[in-house]
């Protein structure tokens, strides 16, 4: 998958299906196969591993990010 452009809102595993928003329920000691849900409805979303894989795929890791009402949106391209 490609980085996301400036301006998009990442989604994915990381938005919830139900809600729509990006408000996940992260133990503090998440594993890879710990179960994340949504804080907001508390739908299952995936494991820790898949949703900081989805992260990492959509440029997650690089860039300036605004996070605003649950949703993620990167404001600069990737180097």
């Amino acid at each position: 998958m490609l980085g996301k452009m400036a301006g998009d809102y990442l989604d994915h595993k990381l938005e919830c299906p139900f809600c729509g928003t990006i408000r996940l329920q992260i133990p503090a000691d998440a594993q890879p196969t710990t179960p994340i849900h949504c804080a907001e409805c508390g739908a299952y979303l995936g494991t820790w591993d898949e949703l900081q894989t989805d992260f990492e795929q959509q440029g997650g890791t690089d860039g300036v990010f605004r996070l605003d009402k649950g949703r993620i949106q990167k404001l600069n391209p990737s180097r």
